[in-house]
């Protein structure tokens, strides 16, 4: 019974021993592998890569191993080129991109402070120049008739063109067919003297002075008759347009009767113009500092620069009456064909002013709903609105008393474009980015 006790206990210690060396084999020789006590998954089969981190299981790991190949070898990444912003769009802010800013007018302008003008914002009225305006006076007492039925104001006319008559052939007194009679009569006497005399100076009989004066007569007496002929033709007087332009006024109906000296109509020649805006009294310190001034035509709301017009300040009144306090200012310009005489524009006049401040075109200005406000550009595609506050204008440009800085960029071109995209980027925030 004793041998096979220790049969026994030797069998069961080689098993042990044996066990130990197993155990002692299943080591890992990569990194650091770690099973909790409860740790009773099955490692048949079993392959880990774990060239590179550390794998640790905690105390409730109780997953299987079988047939499973992690590949441990690199980090997990996202694939950065699937996002396509390399800045920061806040949440108001407008998307407006490059091919978008190509396919209209678009400009984008830098703010900048600059010296500021005093604006005098004034109506004034378009009148033809002095030299520009002729007045055609009846030169007989008579009745008159317009050459045609076209004789209106605003006709374009031509110098030496006829526009009408006085007839006064059954005037009695100055009556141009008895006028005409005695004209023909002294060139006919005078003519025949000098040719009788131009006879007696070939034989000597007269000497060359009375042949000179017999000229110099038959020569005054022809004048006359000629003028008679071509003025004067059967008892009436022609008058003709002394320049080139248009009909002004009529100042007297067809087949009238008028007096010598009545005026008849004017004539108005348009190339130069002058715009005259009477101002108050208060303005007359700033008026010796006037640099230019800008003109709104009324009827398309155009506005044009004095240096568009080739214009220039031509003079402001020194004094004011009682009749009249206001103070006359003259600007002379060159008509272009838009604005028309007699009738009435808005004037911006700018004078030197010590202050400086910010102007923007007023084409960067947009409104909405009574406010002002402008797109200040953050990026190449990004613009961020703000809303400003206006002060005084020119016509052209406007102050900004807040709202923007110096340095900052502004769309001054397309700026209702990026109004409207605004507009499309509130219904779909995301319209035009990749995420």
């Amino acid at each position: 019974m004793k041998r096979i006790f220790l049969v026994a206990a030797l069998v069961i210690g080689l098993i042990s021993c044996t066990n130990n060396k197993q155990q002692s084999v299943h080591n890992h020789d990569h990194s650091t592998h770690q099973h909790s006590e409860s740790c009773n998954h099955d490692h048949s089969d079993h392959n880990h890569d774990h060239s590179a981190n550390s794998h640790q299981h905690s105390e409730s790991c109780s997953h299987d191993h079988s047939v499973h190949n992690h590949d441990h070898s690199a980090s997990h990444s996202h694939n950065q080129d699937a996002h396509s912003h390399e800045h920061n769009h806040g949440e108001d802010a407008i998307t407006f991109s490059v091919e978008q800013q190509n396919k209209i007018n678009f400009e984008v302008v830098e703010v900048v402070t600059e010296p500021l003008y005093q604006i005098i914002r004034t109506s004034a009225q378009v009148v033809p120049s002095q030299e520009g305006e002729k007045i055609l006076t009846a030169t007989t007492s008579g009745i008159v008739s317009f050459e045609n039925k076209d004789i209106v104001p605003g006709l374009e006319i031509k110098a030496g063109q006829i526009l009408f008559s006085i007839d006064n052939e059954t005037m009695a007194d100055d009556n141009l067919s008895t006028r005409r009679q005695e004209i023909e009569s002294e060139y006919q006497k005078a003519k025949s003297n000098y040719e009788r005399k131009q006879a007696l100076a070939e034989d000597k009989i007269i000497s060359e002075s009375e042949l000179l004066e017999a000229e110099t007569e038959y020569l005054i007496a022809k004048k006359h008759y000629e003028n008679m002929n071509q003025n004067f033709p059967q008892g009436k007087t022609l008058h003709r347009a002394t320049i080139t332009g248009s009909i002004n006024n009529i100042m007297v109906p067809n087949n009238s009767y008028v007096e010598a000296g009545q005026p008849i109509m004017t004539l108005a020649q348009n190339d130069r113009l002058y715009v005259r805006a009477d101002l108050q009294s208060k303005y007359y310190p700033v008026l010796k500092d006037i640099k230019t001034a800008n003109i709104k035509t009324l009827n398309d709301g155009q506005v044009y620069t004095l240096e568009d017009l080739s214009g220039r300040l031509l003079s402001y009144g020194k004094t004011t009456d009682i009749s009249n306090p206001l103070i006359p200012v003259t600007f002379e310009i060159k008509n272009n064909g838009v604005i028309i005489p007699g009738s009435f524009v808005e004037m911006f006049i700018t004078a030197e002013s010590n202050k400086m401040g910010v102007m923007l075109p007023n084409s960067a200005i947009v409104e909405e709903m009574g406010i002002y406000c402008v797109f200040v550009q953050t990026c190449t595609d990004s613009f961020e609105k703000r809303i400003i506050t206006k002060g005084i204008t020119d016509g052209q440009n406007t102050q900004i008393l807040s709202g923007v800085k110096a340095g900052e960029r502004v769309v001054s071109k397309g700026a209702v474009n990026v109004k409207l995209a605004q507009g499309s980027a509130a219904l779909d925030p995301h319209a035009g980015h990749v995420h």
